[in-house]
C-alpha cells in the first residue's frame, strides 16, 4: 500500500518528480491553511477567553512555533545521521501535531491545554527545513516561487475561510471549540500523508558533529549572514507584535474587547484575503527581481502596517493595517520560504534553512515574551511606533547589499 502510495525517485523523470511534488504541495498547503488559522486564531482565543490564561501561557503558546522552528536545526542533524529520505522526516513531525492537537481539544485543564498546543506547533514547525530541501531538489531552477506559490495561495485562501468558519461556530458557543481542534488534528494527519507521498532523497549526511555546526554558514557566506542579520532586526520587530495583536483587540485591557467574529476577520480574514490575491504578483517579483530591493519594499510595508494596527482602537485603522500587513505577508511568505535557494550552494540548501529557519526560531520565541512584557511598560501604541522604527533601520541596513541581490534572481 505504501510503496504504491510513495513512488521511489529514481524511478520517476524529473517532469514526474516535479508534477508529483506539485500536486501533493497542494494538498499539503490546503491542510497546512487550516493548521495556520488554528495557530493565528483559536489556539490563543480559547487559552484567552475561555481558560482566562496568564501572561507565560500566552506567550508560550504564541512562541511555539518559533521554538519549533529552533529545534529543527537539531532535527536535521540527528535525521542526517539516518538512512530515511527527506518525505518521511517532513511527515513524522505532522503525525505528534495531529495527536497532540487531539489530545488538546478534550483536555479540561488550562495546563493540559497548553501543554499539547505548545508541543502541537512545535512540531508543525518542526518540519520546514526538509520541506525547502525537497523544493531545492524537486522543482526547475528559477521557477521555485512559480510552483510553490500555488500551495501558499490554496493554503491562505482556506485559512481565511476555516477561519471565518471556525469563528462563528465558537461565537455561537464558545465550548464547540473542541470540534474545532479535532478537526485540525485530522488536518495535520492528512498533512503528514501529503508530505511523505513527495518523491525525495535520502536527508544529505551532515559534515558537522556538532548539531549546530550550519550556524558556521552564517559568517563563512558574509552576503548571507549580513542578509540574516538584518532579517533579525526586522523579524523581530514583526513577530514580537503578532501576539499582541490578539492579545489589544481580545482583552479588556486596551478597551476593545473584539468578538470571535471580529478577532478572525482583523486577525485572519483581511490580512489572509489580501495575501491571496497578491502571491501570484509576488512570485513572480521573487524569481525576477533584485532579492534585496524585494525584501526592502516588503520591510516596509509590514512597517506601515504594524503601525497602523496599534496607532488607534478604530476599527477602520486596524483593519487598515492588517490589510497592510496581508500584503506583506503575501511577499514575506515566498521569500521566507524559498530565499536561501537563491543564496545556498549546491547540496546546501537544506543546511542554509536549517540556519534561517533556527534563527527565526529564536526571535519568535524571544519576541512574545519580550513583547508581553515590553508592552506592560511603554503601551501598544509605542510598541507599534518602536516595531516600525526598527523595522525602517532593518531596511537601511539592506542598502549596501543591494548589489549582491542583482546576482541573486532566476
Amino acid at each position: 500500500m505504501i510503496s504504491k502510495f510513495k513512488q521511489h525517485r529514481s524511478t520517476l523523470t524529473s517532469e514526474e518528480i516535479t508534477q508529483r511534488t506539485y500536486k501533493c504541495d497542494l494538498w499539503r498547503g490546503g491542510f497546512e491553511g487550516v493548521l495556520s488559522s488554528g495557530a493565528q486564531t483559536f489556539c490563543l482565543f480559547i487559552a484567552i477567553r475561555y481558560f482566562n490564561a496568564g501572561e507565560i501561557i500566552k506567550s508560550l503558546i504564541a512562541a511555539a512555533p518559533f521554538m519549533g522552528m529552533f529545534l529543527s536545526i537539531l532535527l536535521l542533524h540527528y535525521a542526517s545521521t539516518t538512512n530515511w529520505d527527506k518525505s518521511t522526516w517532513g511527515a513524522l513531525p505532522s503525525i505528534v501535531t495531529g495527536v497532540c492537537l487531539l489530545v488538546a481539544a478534550w483536555a479540561e485543564s488550562l495546563h493540559l491545554f497548553a501543554v499539547f498546543v505548545v508541543i502541537a506547533y512545535i512540531s508543525r514547525s518542526a518540519l520546514l527545513p526538509f520541506i525547502t530541501d525537497i523544493y531545492g531538489d524537486n522543482y526547475p531552477s528559477g521557477q521555485h516561487a512559480r510552483f510553490f506559490s500555488k500551495s501558499l495561495l490554496l493554503s491562505v485562501g482556506i485559512a481565511a475561510l476555516s477561519g471565518l468558519v471556525g469563528s462563528s461556530i465558537l461565537e455561537k458557543d464558545i465550548a464547540y471549540y473542541p470540534l474545532i481542534f479535532t478537526f485540525l488534528g485530522f488536518c495535520a494527519f492528512f498533512k503528514a500523508i501529503a508530505i511523505f507521498g513527495m518523491p525525495s532523497k535520502k536527508v544529505d549526511e551532515s559534515p558537522h558533529e556538532n548539531p549546530f555546526g550550519n550556524m558556521k554558514y552564517a559568517w563563512q557566506d558574509r552576503s548571507f549572514g549580513y542578509v540574516l542579520l538584518t532579517w533579525f532586526i526586522m523579524g523581530f520587530a514583526n513577530l514580537w507584535t503578532l501576539p499582541l495583536r490578539v492579545d489589544y483587540i481580545t482583552s479588556p485591557q486596551w478597551g476593545i474587547e473584539g468578538s470571535a467574529i471580529f478577532v478572525a476577520m482583523i486577525i485572519t480574514v483581511i490580512p489572509e484575503t489580501l495575501r491571496m490575491l497578491l502571491i501570484p504578483f509576488w512570485a513572480r517579483l521573487f524569481d525576477k527581481m533584485n532579492f534585496v530591493i524585494l525584501r526592502m519594499i516588503l520591510n516596509l510595508s509590514f512597517a506601515s502596517g504594524v503601525l497602523l494596527f496599534f496607532i488607534s482602537t478604530n476599527p477602520w485603522i486596524i483593519g487598515a493595517g492588517s490589510a497592510l500587513i496581508g500584503v506583506a505577508f503575501a511577499g514575506g511568505s515566498i521569500a521566507w520560504n524559498l530565499w536561501v535557494t537563491k543564496y545556498a550552494p549546491p547540496g546546501r540548501t537544506g543546511a542554509y534553512m536549517s540556519v534561517h529557519v533556527s534563527l527565526t526560531g529564536i526571535r519568535g520565541t524571544l519576541g512574545p515574551m519580550v513583547g508581553y512584557w515590553a508592552v506592560g511598560i511603554i503601551g501598544a501604541q509605542n510598541i507599534g511606533l518602536l516595531s516600525c522604527g526598527m523595522m525602517i533601520l532593518a531596511t537601511l541596513m539592506l542598502i549596501p547589499e543591494i548589489p549582491h541581490g542583482r546576482g541573486k534572481t532566476a
